[in-house]
């Protein structure tokens, strides 16, 4: 290419190769900018377990590695807006046979773009027997090999909130430093736990819910993950829960994170109907 000096460029032809370059940039590093922060603005987040064919039709094959669809949702989730990812399980079939609820196991949080955005990791640790306080679980939260929190499950048999009652679960929502941002707490006496324990079907009025609520350091509730009956096919053909997360209005996108895998963890504990949690 011969250059003619004291020739003026074309304005048209110059911004035409500005603006193409900067359409490339954008194309190479725009999808991984725009994905970084999947939980940018998002107030309510609905789970949605995939059912296992294989569980559903021989339950006596044991445990399946859980899937869960994640989606944006509004404040009933009866609707899920946009997609924005799925969580799939790893872990060793031996674990899930013998150890089911307890089991070690990776949780990857996998984008549209079948990129691996976190990874929540839990070794192996039998909780409370007996209200005997024994090792307590925890779930590291990592992103590129980066601890961003711990959820961490303390030994208690009433919960912390203003009016301690017996609870289902608690659990510790800290941040790399170990200090608490918020801690999870489920009450015992609620009319969705009181039939599911009774084997009455769920599907009518304020049973369709199991609420855990989210609450600050200073004890003030802010927010709440709540399991909703998903179906009498569902619930007790193929054990596939769904959740709504409705996050704390000051939360960071870190704490969403957080308080995502942490519904992840009340599904392990308190719904795959195994012999090591409640019927």
């Amino acid at each position: 290419m011969q250059v003619q000096y004291g020739a003026v460029p074309n304005p048209q032809a110059l911004g035409n190769a500005i603006g193409n370059a900067i359409a490339g940039q954008l194309q190479q590093y725009g999808a991984q900018f725009f994905t970084a922060d999947p939980f940018a603005g998002v107030n309510y987040m609905l789970i949605d377990q995939k059912p296992d064919c294989i569980e559903c039709i021989c339950p006596c094959v044991g445990e399946k590695k859980n899937s869960y669809q994640i989606s944006v949702s509004e404040q009933t989730g009866l609707l899920a807006q946009q997609q924005l990812g799925i969580i799939k399980e790893e872990s060793e079939c031996a674990q899930r046979f013998f150890c089911q609820c307890w089991r070690a196991l990776d949780l990857l949080f996998i984008n549209n773009q079948n990129q691996i955005l976190f990874k929540a990791q839990r070794i192996y640790k039998v909780p409370s027997v007996l209200c005997l306080p024994c090792e307590r679980p925890e779930m590291v939260v990592s992103r590129d090999s980066e601890v961003i929190g711990y959820l961490k499950q303390p030994f208690m048999c009433c919960g912390r909130s203003e009016c301690p009652l017996p609870i289902l679960e608690e659990i510790d929502i800290c941040d790399p430093s170990g200090n608490t941002r918020y801690f999870i707490s489920g009450e015992f006496v609620q009319c969705g736990c009181v039939t599911r324990m009774c084997a009455i079907p769920r599907c009518m009025g304020p049973c369709q819910y199991i609420d855990y609520d989210i609450y600050n350091p200073m004890k003030q509730k802010v927010g709440r993950i709540r399991n909703i009956f998903n179906g009498c096919a569902l619930e007790y053909c193929s054990k596939a829960d769904k959740f709504l997360v409705e996050f704390p209005p000051q939360c960071t996108s870190q704490d969403k994170c957080l308080i995502l895998f942490a519904a992840i963890t009340i599904d392990y504990d308190n719904f795959e109907y195994t012999f090591c949690n409640l019927p």
